[in-house]
């Protein structure tokens, strides 16, 4: 709604419809109408409300009307009378507690029936009819039109009555009492002669001097109030501890850049946790944030504790803290940083301010029939008022200010799910007539019921006509305390879901085709068609050897960017890779694989596999149909070629293999191994389909390459098709 356009929405909405019927099409108007969050009683409040759109215009081109989804739950809107200013003058001395005179001042007594009314709540168990469970503090929504002056007196009010609140939507970082007496103690660091810094700084949570303990060392010194400080603290322990602690922290200070001496002090000293334990756990979000300020301070600036606090005052530093609900706490915000929240239960306490002033001398749009076009400025300087292009121009402004607050209205009142409170407090003078207060009190005349609060005050209450609170608590009740037995299917384990494809790895095919043999090692099965060879095993302590492992992981990482560099520099850069990536090989291992991989690229027989018309590691996945139209899953397959090469007349996959001793022939070759290049070949193969798909394995120790008979691939590509599914999902 902020700067939105109403009208332009509607005129695009009336150029659809036009050009729609243009085309011979059905133009069909729906409106939005039900609301699946509130209350009947607080919808019919809504719809009341802004039933006359000339009383409230900016809100739809027809009447408000909604229908509750939550048919026959329990509602509730209550409108309180004004809290207005005490008769009584305000004679307070300078010197007296500010506590006293404020007490008396409307904000204040407004800020106290609110925070009186949850406490009470909490205090009795007050039910929350539609969820069958008493209130909880984080159920309550405190919505204000402006964050001053009501939004710091209700959580004050609500501290004091000790409900957990969440603070201010909006925070501005030096005004938070947390970050003043952060300020105030690095003032002290750098003058510590003065007198009101180090007051705030005694009195503050790093300290937690009183009152009665200033009294003793501020009215009658004849210095400073460092100075008194030092003589009293001959004498005294309390004293003196500030003093040592003071002095720590002022060479602290001097040695270490503003956001270390800050971290040091909350962190490691424990002042943090005082701050918070004085303070509350709101004053965490400040504090950190100032830390925030201090380490980028420290980024772009010589640090020093001095110019920091410079840069603080230089640039407005504000934070806004996420509101979602996730903690027990009531939530005093902003209705615009509202949108899109709701509350079982919203105050609108902030109900008597109408259109905010505009600064004198502001540029304002000169009214023009041309809406495409960006309008004409004018500055209304002494005198102008009366001029017709000025005063129709602060007109449009006033209206449109006029629209957006109802606007808002209607946010704030869509806010809560099952109670809506209003309020207000007036000045010297009576609200306008526009404002939300009267619009709401005069919306709710013919329907709203005078009563009489807990209080004794008069309200008037719009609440279901029809009795189901007490029927719903019961129901849930019963549902809560009596859950029954517990279904058979819940104690049993979910079924398996159908299989659409069989997820396969190449790399490692081999734990997919082992079956335990008993002997707790895993034993290959022979391929289809070929005589029983000797299983291949995979013993534990095979497979937990690293050292063959990273040997591998080496080797394949200098045949994959060695190629790209010059032929002179590769040695060298392969002994210095080496050293970085494998400190712990001994040298003589780490000389054998540069040796070993030095060879295969000066090898002319292995030339082609590293030239321009070679990939090395490519990465593959592929969805593969079983072949000719048999049923069952696809096999998913996913996967690293170590190399591919294009050729004159075929694609070429090369595995590399850093076995010692490698095999002397293909039969020996491990199965898994052809396995893992017949997926490879099946998965190549669906984008190259008209190219024939050649592999072979690199082996390094030697080395030579050993090109796979497509036969034998074949067999094995078939034996893909067999995998047990139930393995392949486990």
């Amino acid at each position: 709604f902020q700067g939105a356009a109403p009208h332009m929405f509607r005129k695009t909405g009336e150029r659809f419809e036009h050009a729609t019927k243009g085309s011979g099409l059905k133009w069909r108007t729906i409106p939005l109408l039900l609301s699946f969050r509130s209350t009947a009683p607080i919808l019919a409040a809504v719809d009341k409300v802004f039933a006359n759109r000339a009383r409230t215009p900016g809100v739809g081109d027809a009447p408000v009307r909604h229908i509750a989804y939550r048919a026959g739950h329990a509602g509730h809107v209550e409108v309180w009378d004004l809290e207005a200013p005490d008769a009584v003058q305000d004679e307070s001395k300078p010197w007296e507690p500010l506590s006293s005179p404020m007490s008396r001042k409307p904000a204040a007594r407004l800020a106290a029936r609110i925070a009186e009314t949850i406490a009470g709540w909490l205090a009795s168990g007050e039910m929350l009819a539609s969820e069958a469970r008493p209130i909880r503090a984080g159920d309550i929504l405190i919505l204000v039109r402006k964050r001053a002056p009501f939004a710091p007196v209700m959580v004050s009010a609500l501290k004091a009555k000790g409900i957990p609140v969440a603070g201010a939507d909006r925070l501005l970082i030096t005004e938070q009492i947390a970050v003043m007496d952060l300020m105030a103690l690095a003032q002290v660091m750098l003058l510590p002669e003065d007198d009101l810094s180090l007051a705030c700084v005694l009195k503050s949570p790093l300290f937690g001097f009183d009152d009665d303990d200033l009294l003793v060392l501020a009215p009658k010194r004849s210095g400073t109030l460092w100075q008194a400080l030092r003589e009293h603290g001959r004498s005294a322990a309390k004293y003196q501890d500030a003093v040592d602690r003071l002095l720590r922290w002022q060479r602290l200070s001097r040695q270490l850049p503003p956001y270390e001496f800050f971290a040091a002090l909350l962190d490691a000293e424990g002042q943090r946790a005082a701050m918070l334990a004085r303070l509350g756990p709101d004053a965490a979000d400040p504090i950190d944030e100032f830390l925030n300020l201090a380490l980028a301070y420290g980024e772009h600036a010589p640090p020093t504790l001095q110019g920091f606090l410079i840069s603080l005052g230089e640039v407005r530093h504000e934070i806004k803290r996420d509101m979602e609900q996730g903690r027990n706490e009531v939530r005093v915000m902003t209705v615009h940083g509202a949108k899109g929240l709701e509350a079982p239960i919203v105050f609108l306490p902030d109900t008597c301010h109408s259109a905010a002033g505009r600064p004198p001398g502001t540029l304002i749009e000169m009214v023009t029939d041309d809406e495409e076009a960006a309008p004409p400025l004018l500055w209304p300087v002494k005198g102008t008022s009366g001029v017709a292009a000025v005063a129709a121009a602060r007109q449009a402004i006033q209206d449109a200010e006029t629209e957006e607050r109802n606007r808002l209205l209607y946010v704030a009142l869509t806010r809560p799910r099952d109670r809506l409170y209003v309020a207000g407090f007036k000045g010297a003078k009576d609200p306008a007539d526009d404002c939300w207060y009267n619009l709401i009190k005069a919306g709710l005349d013919d329907v709203g019921q005078a009563e009489t609060a807990k209080d004794g005050r008069p309200v008037v209450v719009l609440k279901s006509k029809q009795a189901v609170a007490a029927s719903v608590k019961k129901d849930r009740a019963a549902a809560v305390s009596d859950p029954g037995p517990m279904p058979a299917w819940a104690s049993r384990p979910a079924p398996v879901e159908p299989l659409l494809t069989m997820p396969l790895s190449p790399s490692r095919l081999a734990p997919l085709e082992m079956e335990a043999t008993g002997t707790g090692k895993r034993e290959a099965k022979p391929p289809t068609g070929k005589r029983p060879r000797e299983p291949v095993i995979l013993a534990p302590a095979v497979l937990a050897d690293e050292a063959r492992f990273l040997r591998g992981t080496l080797t394949h990482a200098l045949l994959e960017h060695l190629p790209s560099l010059p032929t002179g520099q590769q040695e060298a850069t392969a002994k210095a890779f080496l050293a970085a990536q494998a400190p712990k090989l001994s040298a003589a291992a780490r000389d054998g694989i540069v040796a070993e991989t030095i060879t295969i690229l000066r090898d002319a027989t292995f030339a082609p596999l590293f030239g321009p018309d070679s990939r090395a590691e490519v990465a593959l996945s592929a969805e593969i149909p079983r072949p000719n139209g048999q049923k069952g899953p696809s096999l998913r397959l996913s996967g690293k070629i170590d190399r591919l090469v294009r050729t004159k007349d075929a694609v070429m996959i090369v595995d590399f293999k850093t076995n010692r001793p490698p095999p002397e022939n293909a039969d020996d070759v491990a199965d898994a191994y052809l396995l893992q290049l017949s997926a490879y070949r099946l998965a190549v193969q669906s984008i190259f389909p008209k190219t024939p798909v050649r592999c072979a394995i690199l082996w390094t120790d030697g080395p030579r390459i050993m090109e796979i008979a497509e036969g034998t691939l074949d067999t094995y590509q078939a034996r893909l098709w067999e995998l047990d599914p139930v393995v392949l999902d486990a």
